[in-house]
């Protein structure tokens, strides 16, 4: 939780900084790619919390690894972060941006988890549904999961509806564990 709420500040300030700097969409699709390539390679998190490894090299490695692909004040706050030792939040720091920015563009994350990929027709319907709900710009996350068997489950911030074959497989199996049909004497 301390975390968490250390991160949440960090992240306010790169947002306000962006925000002075009218550079809000660049530095949001910085902490995107940073949060991502912190949350899929192991090795540069290890590399990022290990203590022995000085603030320089890991300031040259975050350089080399980024330079190319980060604006100016992205790589400014990277290197802001390891010199105060901020280095292990940096994910979540990301992560933590990344939230204020879609709250600030009054933009809804909607995941649809579907078992085939799915089409025009079905997001249309769904954006035209959760559009009479809310007033927010939908952004679609799409994923498969052949698991479900078919339907569809759709999350937007804590709301989740599980249409799924499978749920209603689950629900039925549910109620045929109760046996309401044996008399009890």
């Amino acid at each position: 939780m301390k975390q968490i709420l250390l991160a949440k500040r960090y992240a306010k300030a790169l947002f306000e900084l962006a925000l002075q700097e009218k550079v809000t969409p660049r530095v949001h699709s910085d902490m995107l790619l940073v949060a991502d390539v912190m949350a899929e390679n192991r090795e540069l998190r290890r590399v990022m919390t290990n203590p022995l490894i000085t603030a320089s090299k890991k300031n040259s490695l975050m350089k080399s690894l980024f330079g190319n692909f980060l604006s100016p004040l992205s790589l400014k706050f990277i290197e802001i972060l390891i010199r105060k030792g901020r280095e292990q939040q940096l994910a979540e720091i990301a992560i933590q941006y990344n939230k204020l920015y879609l709250d600030f563009n009054n933009i809804a994350v909607v995941e649809l988890v579907t078992a085939y990929p799915s089409d025009a027709a079905l997001r249309a319907k769904i954006t035209e549904i959760v559009a009479k709900n809310t007033d927010s710009t939908l952004q679609f996350k799409e994923t498969t999961d052949p698991e479900i068997i078919g339907g569809f489950k759709l999350k937007i911030d804590d709301y989740l509806l599980d249409a799924t074959i499978s749920k209603i497989i689950s629900n039925l199996h549910k109620e045929f564990d109760k046996n309401l049909y044996i008399k009890r004497y």
